[in-house]
Parts: C-alpha cells; sequence; structure tokens
C-alpha cells in the first residue's frame, strides 16, 4: 500500500499537467476546467503507470472532482493491497 501523501502528490501532478494549470483545489471538475474524454483517458492511463494499479477510471464521471479522484485512487490502492 503506497502512503496517502505519495497517492496525493501523483493525482495532483498528473491533473495539472493534462489540465495545463499550475493550480488545483480539491473541489476543482475535471470537465469544468476543460477536460474532455480523451484527456481522461490520458490521464488516468498515466495515474495507473506510476501508481501501479487500476485507477477507478469512473471517478472522473461521477463527481469528477481532484478530492474525489484522490479519494477513489487510496480506495483502489487498498483493494489491491
Amino acid at each position: 500500500m503506497l502512503p496517502a501523501a505519495e497517492i496525493e502528490k501523483v493525482v495532483v501532478e498528473e491533473w495539472c499537467a493534462i489540465l495545463e494549470t499550475p493550480d488545483h483545489h480539491l473541489d476543482d471538475e475535471f470537465f469544468a476546467l476543460g477536460g474532455n474524454s480523451l484527456m481522461a483517458v490520458e490521464f488516468v492511463a498515466n495515474v495507473e503507470r506510476r501508481l501501479g494499479f487500476a485507477f477507478p477510471f469512473e471517478a472522473l464521471f461521477v463527481e469528477g472532482t481532484l478530492g474525489s479522484v484522490i479519494e477513489a485512487c487510496r480506495g483502489a490502492d487498498a483493494e489491491a493491497s
């Protein structure tokens, strides 16, 4: 199981990179910030590659906030362990 801070760091870095924004807030919504389905696929692939476990893709479509994505990744990591 990865440390929660490491998961958050990776998700935030990939979020900011794909959305081309230096700023982030936990209540930011992926699609409201200009994200689209192709960017979502790239974001998920990058997060999965860096964290080493399957990312809950639907997390981007249910709430779609940065905070909800981080929490979904933490849950996926716990399940994978």
